[in-house]
């Protein structure tokens, strides 16, 4: 219940494993999608989207380690989509040097190589699709945040409010007192057969000055949000627009590419919420500079006392 921008976000990105990149974008959009508990994550990343295109999906055990994946071969990767519902799962009773070793396998492959030893991957094109619970997110700051691991798998938040956790139990009640089976939506994507190199498809970005002024936004604003760094999130933005012309079988991005990253666009500056006040404090600010406090706090949802103490913080430190 509640997933129709989340999803958005998922399936355009998982459009990006056939585009031909070019010379200054050369990385797919992989994501991590931070939420609840029992929410939906695993139900759409597996057995929806995964199950529906088992061709370009594999779906990775709850617990799999650095040492175990170098030992996959290059196909296992490449022009693959890689799924795992849960990243803390394979975080969780890892000591440092594992931890370590796991998150630089993912920040590397996905950069196209990754060698350890005698085994190497090498010139591969993969993205992911990861989970983590929002509840956990706290406990693995340190071992997921202080890297460049985010710069590669931007995380956006889906709030799961009350209410659609009621219409959720709801529907599981009506499902049970009819006895009927669940019956899981086919999302079945516009992809070939075969993914191939050299008949990936070419999307054209139109020259607009209005366009990329406004993707100069977007990435300012992520990478003051510290979801991605701002060359990074430009790359981001356009390979979305790529992909979502893409899924909708046009060979050009238009404005309306872009009309549908600003729906999504809050979801990944609403994952830092749970990071650190004090960057949202600052992006608050910089982003309304004729603002009042007090619609400052209002536009935030942030109480008179949380604002004023980050605020005068960052004063101190001459970031605003």
């Amino acid at each position: 219940m509640g997933w129709l921008l989340p999803a958005i976000i998922v399936l355009v990105n998982s459009m990006s494993i056939n585009l031909r990149m070019g010379e200054g974008t050369q990385k797919l959009n992989s994501c991590l999608i931070v939420a609840p508990r029992g929410s939906g994550k695993s139900e759409l990343l597996e057995r929806m989207l995964a199950a529906s295109n088992p061709e370009h999906f594999r779906v990775l055990p709850p617990k799999i380690f650095e040492s175990q994946l170098v030992q996959k071969p290059r196909e296992y990767f490449h022009n693959k989509i890689l799924v795992l519902h849960d990243l803390i799962v394979s975080f969780e009773g890892l000591d440092m040097k594992q931890r370590q070793q796991l998150q630089n396998f993912w920040s590397m492959i996905l950069e196209g190589s990754y060698a350890r030893d005698a085994n190497s991957i090498t010139n591969v094109s993969t993205l992911v699709l990861f989970g983590l619970a929002s509840e956990k997110l706290n406990k693995f700051r340190s071992a997921l945040l202080d890297s460049t691991f985010f710069d590669r798998v931007p995380p956006f938040k889906h709030d799961v409010t009350r209410e659609m956790k009621r219409e959720l139990l709801q529907l599981r009640s009506q499902r049970s007192m009819k006895n009927s089976a669940v019956r899981r939506p086919i999302i079945k994507l516009p992809l070939p057969d075969r993914i191939e190199d050299d008949r990936k498809v070419d999307v054209a970005f139109p020259r607009s000055k209005e366009i990329e002024d406004r993707i100069v936004e977007y990435a300012m604003e992520l990478d003051r949000y510290g979801v991605q760094s701002a060359a990074r999130a430009q790359d981001y933005v356009k390979t979305f627009m790529r992909a979502n012309a893409l899924l909708n079988e046009r060979s050009k991005a238009t404005k309306s590419d872009l009309y549908l990253y600003d729906l999504v666009h809050p979801l990944f500056l609403n994952s830092m919420g749970e990071l650190g006040m004090e960057r949202r404090v600052q992006a608050l600010i910089k982003n309304n500079p004729n603002a009042s406090d007090n619609e400052l706090m209002e536009k935030g949802g942030i109480s008179r006392k949380t604002f004023y103490k980050y605020k005068k913080i960052l004063q101190g430190k001459g970031d605003i």
